[in-house]
């Protein structure tokens, strides 16, 4: 893989920012918090996306912006790819929205989780890290930031061995042995559990014997009790029918009782309506007498009206003007005072490099001074002038609120008028209504003299119904007890039959169980005393092999680096850097800042390197990226800096610093200059 060129838009420091990157080494140079560590970040946001911990949508967009873009082209295998994220704020958290990839011109819109699978896909990177320490490799092969790598040097050996195994690709043997000892413990609880499973089967089948003799009494009981049931069921239904014929006259009479409620009803509704009318023609007859009509002259108001709002919208416009002036006049005095400040603390000229005289400093802020004197008088006559038109366009305001308080009052009276109208012609339905309901009254009353005698000649219905369904229920009840010792029977036949039918699958399930107890108690032994050894001893092997090569290329980084006999490193078995000086262990902690920084990036890397011989394939093989990798370094270890960069080979290395001396053995610098919170890159 090479990186090609970056495209940053709101991203941090940088507003609309190409950068291109050739091949060979380049130094991005600059002052600290010049923005060149950004440049990194956006590199791996692009690639990976946002990652919990490392790189988040907060840090990235530039603050106020709420849109942010980063494009990377590169060259994998000689496809062109061009990678575009974009990041948007909604509320208080910047989230990554959905990215474009283009391979060879051929555009495709992703998901933020599509682009990160296809790019891993891109890079060859194993298929078992796409579902977990999705961009490890990257992080320990392309670019860690420095004060990472001193992290896991610093780690406890359990956290730094976890994040290796990962790393190496070997942790799947921990898991293999973990996940072993779960199925161990599992196999040994199965065999226990089997184990008491076919102990009893001699009783179990005696008590299923049992069980079928009680059925066979239960059967018999039943065929005794079924003629009752059936003798009883004739009677009651000879009186259901009777019951029927009565249940249909009472329905008549149902009927006839709901038609007179249903009179009685819209009688009472008729009564009540016509009293509710002859409320309603007194209250309107009050009303249509106590009106008088309006004499306000509707014309002359609208035109008064309409002349104020000309005069206010005119005056509106003046103090606008007025407005626009003042600012402009502000906006002048600001940037004389800017310019006069700017010049005093001016010593060279940033054309020509000439150092700036104190008579041309004098004249141009005697030329500003009076350009804001000048503006000073002019604002101060602007705002006698705008005290004048704001109290003239209050008092029309005010004038034109009277106006328009006459005119909505004229409305309300109108509006009055023609409600008059409505209620006269409202008075006279009501009068009409109150006739009709007259005769309705009278025609319901007569309805329900009729339906009264009715129900009077069918009182004794309710007494013969009542009597037969006290005979229906007694009938029932006996039934029902006889039913009650049935149902008893059938459901204890019921539970022996569930019984015997569970007695029997146990019986079957324990002579299963015995044979899958010699099954679980060979494999739990092959397991225990085979299996959990060779995984053991394979994972030793590999981390045997990779420990000898990680140590071998540590100690030969740190010997180039440091070129000091006095000084060694190398590995313990849990990867911990031991550090001896003059024979004796020292603690990293206290060596000094370009030992601390020796030992970090020898170990970044051999760790570079091993990676890059165990996972064969990776697209990201020829490139590295170091982060400030010089911090306490001598000038003499600058210069074995530049011989290691020389024996790695890559064909693209890229080093964020800001030490002036990298720039004489890189093949290409871009300088990155920050100013007033934006950066550029020269």
């Amino acid at each position: 893989m090479k990186i090609k060129r970056i495209k940053l838009k709101n991203i941090r420091s940088y507003v609309d920012e190409e950068i291109k990157f050739p091949e060979g080494s380049t130094l991005l140079s600059g002052d600290i918090g010049a923005g060149k560590s950004t440049i990194l970040l956006s590199m791996d946001f692009a690639l990976f996306g946002l990652q919990k911990g490392n790189i988040t949508g907060n840090s990235l967009l530039r603050s106020g912006e709420n849109n942010g873009i980063v494009e990377l082209e590169l060259d994998i295998d000689g496809n062109n790819i061009i990678v575009r994220r974009t990041l948007k704020k909604e509320g208080n958290k910047v989230m990554q929205s959905s990215g474009e990839l283009m391979i060879n011109n051929e555009k495709r819109e992703m998901t933020a989780t599509e682009l990160k699978l296809k790019i891993l896909d891109l890079l060859n990177y194993p298929k078992e890290l796409l579902t977990k320490s999705k961009s490890l490799i990257y992080r320990y092969t392309v670019y860690t930031p420095q004060e990472e790598m001193k992290q896991i040097l610093m780690a406890d050996k359990d956290s730094r061995l976890d994040i290796l195994r990962k790393i190496f690709g070997i942790d799947k043997y921990k898991r293999i042995k973990d996940n072993s000892k779960i199925y161990i413990q599992h196999l040994k609880g199965k065999k226990k559990e089997l184990e008491g499973m076919f102990s009893d089967i001699i009783e179990k089948k005696g008590l299923k014997e049992e069980r079928e003799k009680e059925l066979e009494k239960l059967n018999e009981s039943i065929s005794e009790i079924l003629p009752k049931i059936s003798g009883l069921d004739e009677i009651i239904d000879a009186k259901k029918n009777a019951l029927n014929n009565i249940e249909n006259n009472m329905k008549e009479l149902q009927k006839t009782k709901e038609e007179h409620y249903k009179i009685n009803i819209e009688l009472e509704n008729n009564i009540r309506q016509k009293e509710k009318n002859n409320n309603e023609i007194e209250t309107i007859d009050k009303e249509v007498k106590e009106h008088k009509e309006s004499d306000i002259d509707i014309e002359d108001i609208n035109n008064k009206i309409k002349l104020k709002e000309s005069y206010i919208d005119t005056s509106e416009k003046e103090i606008n003007e007025i407005n626009n002036e003042l600012s402009i006049l502000k906006n002048t005095m600001e940037n004389s005072e800017k310019l006069k400040n700017k010049i005093i603390e001016l010593e060279n000229c940033p054309t020509c490099q000439q150092k700036v005289s104190e008579d041309h400093k004098s004249m141009i802020k005697n030329t500003e001074d009076n350009k804001i004197r000048e503006c000073n008088e002019r604002i101060n006559l602007i705002l006698i002038n705008k005290k004048e038109k704001e109290e003239t366009l209050n008092n029309l305001k005010l004038e034109l609120n009277n106006l328009k308080d006459i005119k909505k009052n004229y409305e309300i009276e109108l509006i009055k008028s023609d409600n008059i109208l409505g209620k006269k012609e409202k008075l006279r339905n009501l009068i009409n209504e109150n006739n009709e309901l007259n005769n309705k009254i009278m025609l319901l009353k007569k309805q329900k003299e009729e339906i009264d005698i009715k129900i009077k000649n069918s009182e004794n219905l309710e007494n013969d119904y009542q009597n037969i369904r006290k005979e229906i229920e007694d009938l029932n009840e006996n039934k029902k007890e006889i039913e009650i010792k049935k149902g008893s029977i059938e459901k204890e036949i019921s539970l022996l039959k569930r019984n015997i039918l569970e007695l029997e699958n146990e019986i079957m399930k324990k002579e299963k169980a015995k044979k899958k107890f010699v099954k679980y108690s060979k494999l739990h032994n092959w397991m225990d005393e085979e299996f959990f050894n060779l995984v053991d001893n394979m994972e030793k092997q590999i981390m045997f092999k990779v420990h000898n090569d990680f140590n071998s290329l540590f100690e030969r980084w740190f010997d180039i680096l440091m070129n000091n006999e006095i000084i060694k490193v190398r590995l313990d078995e849990e990867f911990t850097p031991i550090i001896q000086q003059n024979g004796y262990d020292v603690d990293y902690e206290y060596i000094s800042g370009g030992e601390r920084t020796s030992a970090a990036l020898s170990y970044r890397l051999a760790l570079n390197q091993v990676i890059n011989n165990i996972i064969s394939g990776i697209k990201t093989r020829d490139i590295l990226i170091l982060d400030e990798p010089t911090d306490g370094f001598s000038s003499e270890q600058l210069d074995r800096l530049r011989d290691v960069l020389n024996e790695l080979n890559l064909k693209q290395i890229i080093i964020v610093s800001h030490d002036p001396k990298i720039e004489t053995f890189v093949d290409n610098i871009i300088k990155i200059n920050k100013e007033e919170h934006m950066s550029k890159a020269l």
